[in-house]
């Protein structure tokens, strides 16, 4: 194995454990088995900064293994397709241009768990989902696109394409 392909394969394991742990540092919703997170940023810069399969690996892992360990097993599954999703859509669209990625995204990620809000809690239980969700996407898109270039930036030192 070659330092690059080594270098990848630690960024990639090192982008689904960062998804994992700022998913887990979550605030519940008080009356809703429903939580906001931080690992809405992680996701988005694994997809832009590796691309669509990374992105969708590192959202769709990472955060359903939140789930688990945060005693949230019944989301897990739905979690693995969303922020999967989420991820591949984000890489996708972020080729031709980061914004528009991460919105495409969230889009993804937000219609994906106010649905499940529903049908698993009812719909009245949906608008609290889709203000936590639009809430965790803004500011996980702020601190994707202000940390976007830096990382970029050290990812083409380090290996010398960027990806």
């Amino acid at each position: 194995m070659n330092a690059t392909l080594s270098k990848k394969v630690a960024l990639r394991g090192l982008l689904i454990a960062a998804v994992t742990g700022a998913t887990m540092l979550s605030i519940p919703v008080p009356g809703f088995r429903l939580y906001f997170n931080f690992g809405e940023g992680i996701i988005y810069l694994a997809a832009l900064l590796l691309g669509p399969a990374w992105g969708a690996a590192a959202g769709g892992i990472g955060a359903s293994l939140a789930d688990l360990i945060l005693g949230y097993p019944l989301w897990a599954p739905f979690t693995l397709i969303i922020k999967g999703a989420e991820g591949y859509v984000t890489g996708t669209v972020g080729k031709r241009s980061p914004l528009l990625g991460i919105a495409a995204g969230a889009a993804v990620m937000i219609a994906g768990y106010t649905t499940m809000a529903g049908v698993l809690y009812g719909w009245a239980a949906a608008p609290v989902e889709l203000v936590t969700d639009l809430v965790q996407c803004g500011m996980g898109a702020a601190l994707a696109l202000a940390a976007l270039n830096p990382l970029r930036k050290a990812l083409s030192r380090s290996s010398g394409d960027g990806r």
